[in-house]
C-alpha cells in the first residue's frame, strides 16, 4: 500500500504517510507484529494461534484471530474488500509491505551495506550506516505485545541491536577512537555483563587509553559474575585477551595497520577482517577442525577444500577454523559467498574486484581486462600472510582466478562438490554428525535438563535428522523456542515422513531450502533422475539398478549417478555404490510427488523388479545349471545382471537380497496403489527363483505380511503358475514362522495350482519338495518329511531330472539324520552325492559332501567325517562358494571338537566366523560363536 510504515522495534505502530493508523488491541497488535515480522511469508492458522495463546488456546481462539484480521485489514488497507497487503493465502495469512516498510527491514538493509562497505575498505560508511541502524530501535522492541511469539522476538530483536552496537565500536576501535569509545562501551558492558564480547572491546579500549587497570579490573567483574551466576570461567577469547593486557601485548596497543594503498599516497587502511561471525555454539568435528587448523598454519601457500552436501555444515566448520588461526594472518582475511549451490554463481572477477577495494585500490585504478585484473590480484596479495576463505564454491573454474600465486597465502575453499581438478594442499569430505556430536549441539542449544530427562527421546530425534547438522540446529532451536515442548514431543512429529522437511524449519533456516539450491540447478533429466532414483526403498544404488529405474542404458545411468554425487545430491559410498542421505531422499520425493505423473513413479518401481527377476533367474541358472526351474519360472529375459560365473552370481544375490525385500515389500504393500499383475508375476518369480538361490534364508518376519498380499494378489488374477509360485514361497514363509498347519494347508495349494499345468513337468517333483520342506521344519513332521522326499526322488528321476532328485534325497539325508537315524543319512547323502556329481553340480556335491560329514560326525565316525569336510571345501574353494565355505567350516570345526582337537576347532571355528560375519549370516554367525564360547 501507497506510504505504509511498520514499526515494531519499540512499540507497534503504523502509519500511511503521516497519519498515524490505529493498530487496535494488544493482541491485535501481536498478530500484526507476527505477520510483519515474517518477511512476506505466509504464517499458518496454527503458528499464529500457538504464537499467542500458547499450547492450550481458548476455543475461541481461531475465531478470534480472524477477528482480528479482519479488523487489521479495515485499518491497513485502502479497501478491505480488495486487499493488497493482508492477505489470506494457504490456510494462513501473509502481510507483503514494500522494501523499507518495516523498521526492522530497514535496519537489516543497513546493516548489509555496511557489511558491504566494510568489506571495501570504507570503514567511516560503514560506522555511519551501523549506527543508522541501530538508531531503528525506539525502545524495547514490541512493547506491551502478549504471547510466546511476541516474547521470542523480543529477545532476538534486542539482540541483534547489541550486535549491531559491538559491530559499530569494534569499527570504532579499529579507526583508532578508543578513547571516545570508551564510556559508550563502559555503559553497555555493565548493562550486559554476561556478554564477553562487550567486555572484550571495553578492555581494548581501556588498554589502549593507557588505563590497563581499568581494562584488567573489567575482566575481574565479569570473571567474578561469571562464576556467581553461571559456575563457569570467561572464555578463551576474553581469557586470552586478559593474558596479553597482562603482558602488556605490544600487538594490542593500537589497530592492525594495513599497507599503503597501491597507485598513489593515501592513508593507510585497516587489515581486511571479513570472516563471518563465528557461531558460539559450534559443536564436534574435532579431528576436522584439527587437519584444517594444522593445514592453514603451514608455511608457505596452502590450499584446503571441505565438501559435502547442503547442511551438513561446510561453513560453519571453514569459519570456526579460519578463526581458530587468526593470529597466523597478521595482513588479514577475505571471505567471499561465490553462491556455487544455486543456479547464479558469483563472478570470480567481480569477487576479485570487491578484494581488490578490501585491500585498499580504488575502483577507478582496477583493471577491466580478466587477465589485467587477476594480476593485479596476485601481485597485491605477493609477500603477504593473508587467509582467503571461499565459500559455497561451485567448480575449480569459478576458484582458480580467485587462488594467489606464489605467497604465503592460505586459500580455504568450500563447496558441495569435491572440486577434482582444484590443486590443494589437502582436501576433506565433510560427513553428517556421529550421534554423540549432534546430541553434543541438541544440547548446547536446547539446553541439557531436558535431554537428560528423555535421553531416548533425543537420539530419535537426532536420528530422524539424519545426523544433519543444519537439521539438528532447526530441531534444537524449536525445542529452544518452546520451552513447554518435551524433546519427545519433537520428535513424535518427526515421526511422520511426509511433514519431516516441513517441520525442520525454524525462521530463516529450513533443511528443504538448503537442497533446493542444488535441485534447482540440474539440468531436466538430472532433475528427472534425482527424483525417480529416490523411489525405491534400496540402501545403495548401483549402475545397473539405476539403469533400471530410469529406463535407459546402464552407461547413461552411471553419469547421472555421478553427476548427482558431483553436487553433493548423492553419496557414493563405494567404487559403484552411490546412497541418497535420509532428508535428501525425502525431498528426491516430495519433488517427484510434485513432477512426475502416479504411473511414471509405478513403471520405476516396476522396472527394478523385473531387472531383479532377471538377476535372480540368471544366478539360478548358474548356481543350478541342471535344474529346468529357472526356465519354468521365468523365460530369459533380455538385459538384466552379467555375471562372471557362479561365483559372481551368488555375490550378487547374497548383496542385492535386502534391496529385492525392500522392493517386494514397497510395491506389494504400497498404502495407497495395488500391485498390478505384471508385478505380481514378476515379484512370484523373482522370489520361487530366490528359495534355492539362498537355500531358503530368507527375512521371514518382514517379508510375511507382503507375500500374504502376494497370495491374494495372484489366485484373484487367475494364472495357475503365478498362484503355485507365490503360494511356494508363502508356505516356506509359514513353515520358518513356525506356523506349521499354515504352511502345509498352503505347500497343497501350490501343489494344486501346479497339477493344473501338467505341460510344465518340473512342476510334480517341486510340489512333492516344497511338501517335504515345510514338514521337515516341523519337528512333528519328520516322518512325513521322509515320505514327501522319498517321493520327490522318484518323481525327478522318472521325469529325467538328477539334480531335483539329488536335491531331494539331500532332504531326506536331513531329515533321517533330525530323526537319529544317523547310518541311513549317511546312505542318503552318498546317494546325494552320486546324483550330484552326475548332473555335474559343483553346489550339490559340496553340500552332500557336507551332508555325509554331518552323518558321519553323529556316528561318532569323527576323522572320515573331517575327510568329507576337508573335500567339501576343496570345492567351495574351487567354485567361489563362500556360504557354503563357512557353513562347512563350521561343521568341520564340530567334529574336530569332537575327536579331542580343541586347537583345530577353534583355528576352523575363528575362520568360520569371520566369513559368516562379512556374509551377514546371523543365524550362523550365532552357531559360530555358541561354538567358540566352548572352546
Amino acid at each position: 500500500m501507497e506510504g505504509l510504515r511498520i514499526a515494531v522495534l519499540g512499540p507497534v505502530r503504523a502509519w500511511r504517510a503521516d497519519r498515524e493508523l490505529d493498530t487496535g488491541t494488544a493482541q491485535q497488535r501481536a498478530v500484526l507484529a507476527a505477520l510483519a515480522l515474517r518477511g512476506g511469508q505466509v504464517a499458518s492458522v496454527p503458528d499464529l494461534v500457538e504464537g499467542l495463546w500458547g499450547w492450550e488456546p481458548p476455543a475461541s481462539a481461531v475465531v478470534a484471530l480472524r477477528n482480528h484480521v479482519s479488523r487489521l485489514r479495515a485499518a491497513l488497507e485502502a479497501d478491505p474488500r480488495a486487499p493488497r497487503v493482508l492477505l489470506s493465502v494457504a490456510g494462513g495469512y501473509a502481510l507483503r509491505l514494500a522494501d523499507g516498510a518495516l523498521d526492522a527491514a530497514r535496519a537489516e538493509h543497513l546493516s548489509a551495506e555496511a557489511g558491504r562497505a566494510r568489506a571495501a575498505g570504507e570503514l567511516e560508511q560503514a560506522v555511519r550506516l551501523l549506527a543508522e541502524a541501530a538508531a531503528c530501535w525506539d525502545g524495547v522492541p514490541l512493547t506491551g505485545v502478549p504471547g510466546e511469539y511476541a516474547e521470542r522476538q523480543r529477545d532476538r530483536l534486542a539482540e541483534r541491536r547489541l550486535a549491531l552496537l559491538e559491530g559499530r565500536l569494534e569499527l570504532e576501535l579499529d579507526l583508532g577512537r578508543h578513547t571516545r569509545a570508551v564510556p559508550e562501551l563502559t555503559a553497555l558492558a555493565d548493562e550486559h555483563p554476561m556478554r564477553e564480547r562487550l567486555r572484550a572491546l571495553q578492555m581494548t579500549a581501556l588498554y589502549r587509553s593507557g588505563r590497563q587497570a581499568a581494562a584488567l579490573a573489567g575482566y575481574e567483574r565479569s570473571r567474578r559474575l561469571l562464576a556467581e551466576e553461571l559456575g563457569v570461567d570467561p572464555g578463551p577469547e576474553l581469557a586470552e585477551l586478559h593474558r596479553r593486557i597482562l603482558c602488556s601485548d605490544p600487538a594490542l596497543t593500537a589497530p592492525p595497520a594495513a599497507p599503503a594503498i597501491i597507485g598513489g599516497p593515501g592513508p593507510a587502511l585497516p587489515a581486511p577482517a571479513q570472516l563471518p561471525f563465528d557461531v558460539p555454539d559450534f559443536t564436534g568435528r574435532s579431528a576436522a577442525v584439527a587437519e584444517l587448523v594444522a593445514l592453514l598454519e603451514r608455511p608457505g601457500a596452502t590450499v584446503c577444500a571441505v565438501h559435502g552436501m547442503g547442511g551438513v555444515g561446510k561453513t560453519a566448520l571453514a569459519v570456526h577454523a579460519a578463526h581458530r588461526t587468526l593470529g597466523r594472518f597478521a595482513d588479514g582475511q577475505l571471505y567471499a559467498d561465490l553462491r556455487g549451490a544455486g543456479a547464479d554463481p558469483a563472478d570470480p572477477y567481480t569477487v576479485q574486484e570487491q578484494f581488490l577495494r578490501a585491500l585498499g585500490i580504488p575502483s577507478e585504478n582496477i583493471p577491466v581486462g580478466a587477465d589485467e585484473r587477476t594480476s593485479l590480484y596476485r601481485s597485491r596479495l605477493a609477500g603477504r600472510r593473508l587467509l582467503v576463505v571461499l565459500d559455497n564454491a561451485a567448480d575449480a573454474e569459478q576458484v582458480e582466478p580467485l587462488l594467489p600465486g606464489a605467497s604465503r597465502c592460505a586459500v580455504l575453499v568450500t563447496g558441495r562438490t569435491p572440486l577434482p581438478c582444484l590443486p590443494v594442499t589437502g582436501r576433506i569430505a565433510l560427513e553428517p554428525f556421529s550421534e554423540p556430536e549432534a546430541l553434543a549441539l541438541l544440547e548446547r542449544i536446547a539446553g541439557p535438563d531436558r535431554l537428560h530427562r528423555e535421553p531416548e527421546a533425543a537420539l530419535g530425534l537426532v536420528r530422524a535428522c539424519g545426523l544433519l547438522p543444519l537439521a539438528v540446529r532447526i530441531a534444537a532451536a524449536r525445542l529452544a523456542a518452546r520451552p513447554r515442548w518435551t524433546v519427545g514431543a519433537l520428535a513424535d512429529r518427526l515421526t511422520d515422513r511426509a511433514r519431516r522437511l516441513v517441520e525442520l524449519e525454524a525462521g530463516s533456516l529450513a533443511v528443504d531450502a538448503a537442497f533446493e539450491l542444488s535441485y534447482a540447478a540440474l539440468e531436466p533429466d538430472s532433475a528427472r533422475a534425482f527424483r525417480l532414483l529416490a523411489i525405491p526403498e534400496v540402501a545403495t544404488l548401483s549402475p545397473d539398478t539405476a539403469a533400471a529405474v530410469l529406463g535407459c542404458g546402464e552407461r547413461d545411468a552411471e553419469d547421472a549417478l555421478e553427476s548427482l554425487a558431483d553436487i553433493g545430491l548423492l553419496e557414493s559410498t563405494d567404487p559403484g555404490r552411490y546412497r541418497y542421505h535420509d532428508l535428501l531422499r525425502l525431498f528426491a520425493r516430495h519433488r517427484t510427488l510434485e513432477s512426475d505423473p502416479p504411473a511414471e513413479r509405478a513403471a520405476a518401481l516396476s522396472r527394478l523388479a523385473l531387472h531383479y527377476q532377471a538377476g535372480v533367474s540368471t544366478a539360478l541358472r548358474l548356481e543350478r545349471p541342471y535344474s529346468r526351474l529357472a526356465d519354468a519360472l521365468d523365460p530369459r529375459i533380455p538385459g538384466g545382471p552379467r555375471f562372471g560365473g557362479q561365483a559372481d552370481a551368488q555375490r550378487w544375490v547374497l548383496g542385492e537380497l535386502p534391496a529385492m525385500i525392500r522392493v517386494t515389500t514397497q510395491i506389494l504393500l504400497h498404502p495407497t496403489r495395488a500391485a498390478g499383475p505384471g508385478d505380481v508375476r514378476v515379484l512370484a518369480a523373482m522370489l520361487a527363483g530366490l528359495l534355492p538361490c539362498t537355500d531358503l534364508r530368507l527375512p521371514w518376519p518382514a517379508l510375511l505380511p507382503a507375500v500374504t498380499v502376494l497370495v491374494r494378489a495372484a489366485e484373484q488374477g487367475g494364472d495357475q503358475g503365478v498362484a503355485a509360485d507365490a503360494c511356494t514361497v508363502l508356505a516356506v514363509a509359514y513353515a520358518y514362522t513356525g506356523q506349521h498347519p499354515r504352511a502345509r494347508e498352503l505347500a497343497r495349494q501350490a501343489q494344486r495350482h501346479q497339477l493344473a499345468r501338467p505341460e510344465v513337468t518340473v512342476f510334480p517333483q517341486r510340489a512333492l519338495y516344497t511338501l517335504g520342506t515345510v514338514a521337515a521344519v516341523d519337528p512333528a513332521g519328520r516322518d512325513e518329511a521322509v515320505r514327501h522326499f522319498e517321493a520327490a526322488r522318484e518323481v525327478s528321476l522318472r521325469a529325467g531330472e538328477p539334480g531335483m532328485a539329488a536335491q531331494a534325497a539331500l532332504g531326506l539325508a536331513q531329515a533321517r539324520l533330525a530323526q537319529g537315524d544317523h547310518a541311513r543319512a549317511l546312505e542318503h547323502s552318498r546317494d546325494s552325492l552320486a546324483l550330484w556329481r552326475e548332473a555335474d553340480c559343483a553346489l550339490g556335491t559340496a553340500l552332500a559332501l557336507r551332508g555325509a560329514g554331518l552323518a558321519l560326525n553323529a556316528l561318532g565316525h569323527h576323522d572320515e567325517a573331517t575327510d568329507h569336510y576337508t573335500e567339501a571345501l576343496a570345492v567351495c574353494t574351487a567354485h567361489g562358494l563362500q556360504t557354503q565355505r563357512a557353513h562347512t567350516l563350521l561343521a568341520a570345526a564340530t567334529a574336530q571338537l569332537a575327536a579331542g582337537r580343541p586347537a583345530e576347532a577353534r583355528t576352523l571355528g575363528t575362520e568360520a566366523e569371520r566369513l559368516l560375519d562379512d556374509l551377514g549370516d546371523t543365524a550362523g554367525l550365532r552357531r559360530a560363536r555358541e561354538l567358540l564360547a566352548r572352546l
